[in-house]
């Protein structure tokens, strides 16, 4: 049987048993009331000092401040202390993390491009990869994704800048760094770079431009010769094809300034073959002007047979000497 002490003793350890929980169920909320009353009262007081950026937690009534500097914290650290209840203040220094931006670089060459950089999500690599692909067919990717990169304008415009972008362009270079796009490469006319320039500056980002543009003297000299009927400024008809490729090369570079000089063979005379040496410089800036060219582009003139192209011997090569020869203008 139960002696009368024990069961005294027993009626107290449960009654002690019983108010600790009761104080526990009691001082729990009490605790985080408190917590959250300070927490609030002092976030209050740092926005009134002009500290809000310095955040406050508490642990009972121990306040613990983090800020980004030291500096902020030393100003940020008396505020709390003044708050009523508050018993204690620590503080720490946490450096805000640095963004790092998203690269990007397309390099396309014959029959494909490569993608490489580091962009924030596989997601945005996916979407990057298939905006070059309908550009450029074969894509080699090699894009990483890293979840610390930071998106930014110019990541997000580059998938329909990738898909409107002009092929014809030898070594295009696309490259996002910093939030600038930067552009290289050679174009073949002036309309092809600028139809890039206008695609990438729709983008609503900086722009670099080192696109360069083919020059224009070869491709020229690359056109068949214009040649001409014996004695008479009459193109024939191998050569009025030949002026409406002058044309489109000239109507793609529409900075381009020409020079067209009228040359004949040897037959007739000197005054003649002057004359129609004219004429037939004549001819081919009328030419161009009926295909769409601006006269303010074009000059014509006639030598003659004093400049031939090869001696006037044989047949085939005075039809070499009745030509018009076209000389890009500087400046």
């Amino acid at each position: 049987m139960i002696t009368a002490n024990r069961r005294l003793w027993l009626a107290l350890l449960l009654t002690v048993l019983g108010l600790a929980g009761l104080l526990t169920a009691q001082l729990g909320p009490n605790r985080q009331h408190i917590e959250n009353d300070l927490t609030h009262r002092s976030a209050q007081a740092l926005t009134a000092a002009g500290q809000a950026d310095a955040k406050v937690s508490f642990a009972g009534r121990d306040a613990l401040i983090v800020a980004e500097t030291r500096a902020r914290a030393d100003r940020a650290a008396p505020v709390v202390a003044g708050i009523r209840g508050v018993r204690a203040v620590r503080v720490t220094v946490v450096a805000p993390a640095v963004p790092t931006p998203a690269t990007f670089l397309l390099a396309a060459a014959a029959g494909g491009a490569t993608l490489t950089g580091t962009v924030p999500t596989t997601e945005t690599k996916t979407t990057l990869r298939d905006a070059a692909a309908a550009t450029f067919g074969t894509v080699d990717d090699r894009v990483a994704v890293d979840d610390r990169v930071t998106a930014d304008a110019a990541l997000t415009a580059l998938p329909t800048l990738l898909r409107a972008l002009p092929i014809k362009i030898n070594d295009l270079g696309v490259r996002l760094e910093s939030g600038t796009l930067t552009l290289s490469g050679s174009a073949a006319a002036e309309t092809t770079r600028t139809a890039l320039l206008d695609t990438a500056g729709r983008a609503g980002v900086p722009v670099v431009d080192r696109v360069t543009v083919a020059d224009l003297q070869p491709q020229l000299s690359a056109v068949p010769p214009l040649e001409f009927r014996t004695g008479s400024a009459e193109l024939t008809e191998a050569s009025r094809e030949s002026l409406t490729d002058v044309a489109a090369l000239l109507t793609a570079n529409p900075s381009a300034k020409v020079r067209i000089d009228g040359h004949t063979d040897d037959r007739g005379s000197e005054a003649t073959n002057l004359a129609v040496s004219h004429a037939r410089a004549d001819a081919v800036r009328s030419g161009l002007l009926e295909l769409g060219v601006a006269g303010d582009r074009l000059t014509a003139a006639g030598y003659g047979e004093a400049r031939p192209k090869a001696p006037n011997d044989t047949a085939e090569h005075r039809a070499e000497n009745r030509r018009v020869e076209m000389t890009v203008v500087l400046g």
